[in-house]
């Protein structure tokens, strides 16, 4: 903590008003301030947006297929055609071109997720302003096979897509949330939501709808307990998040997360529990939870390290929300919700950017025609073939059945179909360069670990009994 800030700790214990600290000086203290780069991606994404809306309106090509599907076609296209017919890109050696076409079709997916995006943004900051971190912390603990269970439950219920649950997940962590059961819900989102197992029963058969379901709750589960015995283990937020938001604490928590900051700015060497009174190694160990508090190799605490690249640590004044007792309306919440969204909304953009610039590439590179000509048979390596290609290829939620309806028509058989159906929505690299702007990359290889090998396991156990 340095000096000025920790002048001000003491001034507000000294006035006895570490707790009720108004919304505009909480606002003052711990202001988002964007870097030039964050700036940038924010100009490059509403380039991007404009140039796709202008194309498609200078081409006279769909609209509405541009919002809904992120394709580019010419109007009037019905049924399945609608969710897969896209205008001709093809490669060739001219560079140039080729480049051209990867950012054309980038810039139409960018208006199809950007809406999706935005909502998940919304959504993120109502998790984290109005639910209780203490609360679902307390509830919740670590997940576990129940919590695991509701939230694979949840994500089968709750329609988000695959482009827009991203945000959703840095809000749930955010609130208070554990990892097990926030990756839970991140694959039972876009692989089972309600309208896509409708969907897969009416185009391929309830066998396969019901195998859908089974396999998702099985790899959402396996996934969900991995990571709960993980998150046991580290306690601290940012041994698996790359973004931090201080979590919004009671007036008691925070005044004792001042306390500490305070002592732990005149001690090197850290705090110790014991001096924190006789409930200080429970509080420490709720702080640690937070990301605001840390264990030293000596056993001790200390404060976090906020800023890793700078290695500094800052104080509990810097790092703390303020407490319950200052949102005292609706107004007040609705506000810091807002803000909360913009700035994760600043914060992600870049990897928006990646995420659709990989899916346009794809596109170019890697069309659904000739995806369709590649899998087929029912042997174990169109299992496999078939898990690939889903990381591979761009498919949101949605549309991954009329597009394995094309391959089943071309004699995919059902194994490699089901892990074509369970890979393609959460699993695409347009997916991970998004979930790389939330996690570390020790949980998103863990999550794409177990996640393709349950997909082929899947696929190959359906193959048995069909």
């Amino acid at each position: 903590m340095g000096e000025p800030a920790m002048k001000a700790v003491v001034a507000r214990e000294a006035e006895g008003r570490t707790a009720i600290e108004t919304p505009a000086e909480t606002a003052l203290r711990s202001r988002f301030r964007p870097s030039a780069t964050m700036w940038g991606y924010l100009a490059a994404v509403a380039v991007m947006y404009l140039s796709g809306v202008a194309y498609v309106v200078a081409r006279g090509l769909s609209l509405r297929s541009l919002f809904l599907y992120g394709l580019l076609q010419p109007p009037g296209l019905t049924g399945e055609a609608a969710r897969l017919t896209e205008i001709p890109t093809p490669l060739s050696w001219n560079v140039p071109e080729v480049l051209w076409f990867i950012y054309i079709k980038a810039s139409a997916v960018l208006v199809e997720l950007f809406q999706y995006w935005a909502i998940g943004m919304l959504i993120a900051g109502a998790l984290i302003v109005f639910v209780s971190w203490e609360k679902v912390k307390a509830k919740m603990g670590y997940g576990g096979l129940k919590a695991n269970l509701q939230a694979t439950g949840a994500g089968a219920v709750i329609p988000i897509c695959s482009c827009g649950i991203v945000p959703v997940l840095a809000g749930m962590v955010e609130a208070g949330i554990p990892l097990g059961p926030t990756m839970a819900f991140l694959i039972a989102a876009p692989m089972l939501n309600v309208p896509t197992v409708f969907m897969t029963a009416g185009v391929l058969g309830w066998p396969m709808a019901l195998a859908r379901i089974v396999a998702t709750f099985g790899i959402a589960l396996t996934v969900g307990e991995v990571l709960s015995r993980w998150q046991r283990k580290h306690r601290n937020p940012r041994t698996f998040l790359k973004i931090h938001i201080p979590p919004r604490l009671s007036p008691e928590l925070q005044q004792f997360a001042f306390r500490f900051g305070m002592l732990a700015a005149t001690a090197p060497d850290g705090v110790r529990a014991a001096d924190m009174g006789p409930d200080g190694e429970a509080r420490l160990q709720v702080l640690e939870e937070g990301g605001i508090a840390e264990r030293t190799a000596s056993g001790r605490w200390s404060l976090a390290e906020v800023d890793p690249a700078e290695s500094r640590n800052v104080g509990a004044c810097a790092v703390l929300p303020a407490g319950d007792r200052t949102w005292d309306s609706l107004r007040q919440r609705l506000s810091e919700m807002l803000r909360t969204a913009v700035r994760l909304f600043v914060q992600l953009n870049g990897y928006l950017l990646l995420a659709v610039v990989i899916a346009g590439a794809i596109k170019v590179v890697l069309p659904t025609s000739l995806v369709t000509q590649w899998v087929g048979g029912t042997a174990l390596n169109s299992v496999l073939l078939a898990a690939v290609i889903a990381v591979l290829a761009y498919v949101c939620t949605y549309v991954e059945v009329p597009t394995a309806l094309a391959l089943v028509s071309r004699g995919m058989g059902p194994g490699a179909t089901l892990a074509y159906l369970l890979g393609g929505p959460g699993l695409s690299l347009p997916s991970i360069a998004m979930l790389s702007g939330v996690f570390k990359p020790k949980v998103l290889v863990l999550y794409v670990g177990v996640s393709f090998v349950g997909c082929i396991v899947a696929g190959y156990v359906f193959n048995l009994f069909m």
